[in-house]
């Protein structure tokens, strides 16, 4: 993929990007990426290709997995979408995953860097160098997430504990606008209950972080976190 879709027309972000650069213990299910230039229809055809390379399934098979169905619902001048079917050769239950980037605009500050080893080095390949979103904003783009979706989602809060505890971003007062997001999205930490945690973030971890971060003590500690620091920024 770094070859055929030039690397330097996109950079990751979500939850893919905390887990590759931030060590993040969250698995994702998708990927998302924001287009930082190029042609859609350029990019539907690169996509394309890298689906149908000899040397993608290759390494696909290599981990034991086909790809066995591929389809792309959207193909618009804001959202190209990709929608994956995988099949494991340890189990008869498809996987399915999705690729989407985004052209709604790149207006946080992103690098170019390899992966962290520990989380390829398991799949014996090699860390790509990728373009990806910084700690800080990552940590912007969580506390908006947070604050607007339409259903609040327990993953932004333990997206924002992660960045919060072990990255080094700081939280800094910005405009009003962003003081009011940081309000609100405090307001919305707290209104997820534990069940949600349980059923939208903790089948994503290892089964050994289960144990240690599943508990209902730890979603505690977590959002009082999350609360106590985006309360520094709300007016």
């Amino acid at each position: 993929m770094e070859s055929r879709v030039d690397r330097a027309r996109w950079t990751v972000k979500g939850g893919v990007n905390l887990r590759a650069w931030f060590g993040s213990l969250r698995y994702s299910e998708d990927l998302d990426l924001d287009v930082v230039s190029g042609r859609s229809d350029f990019l539907r055809e690169r996509m394309d290709q890298v689906l149908a390379a000899k040397a993608f399934r290759e390494m696909l098979a290599t981990q034991g997995l086909t790809l066995t169905r591929s389809s792309k619902p959207k193909q618009t001048e804001k959202t190209q979408r990709w929608k994956l079917e995988v099949t494991s050769s340890s189990s008869s239950i498809p996987l399915h995953t999705r690729v989407e980037f985004s052209r709604r605009g790149v207006q946080d500050d992103f690098v170019l860097e390899p992966v962290r080893p520990d989380v390829v080095r398991p799949y014996g390949v090699s860390a790509p160098t990728v373009n990806h979103y910084t700690a800080a904003s990552a940590l912007r783009q969580k506390i908006r997430a947070l604050a607007t979706r339409s259903q609040p989602q327990a993953r932004d809060v333990w997206d924002l504990d992660h960045l919060l505890r072990t990255t080094g971003a700081v939280l800094q007062a910005g405009s009003a606008e962003e003081r009011r997001l940081a309000a609100t999205a405090v307001e919305r930490a707290l209104e997820i209950r534990y069940h949600a945690f349980r059923s939208q973030v903790v089948p994503f971890l290892s089964p050994e972080h289960q144990d240690v971060f599943g508990t209902r003590d730890a979603w505690k500690r977590i959002v009082e976190l999350v609360v106590d620091r985006l309360s520094e920024l709300a007016p």
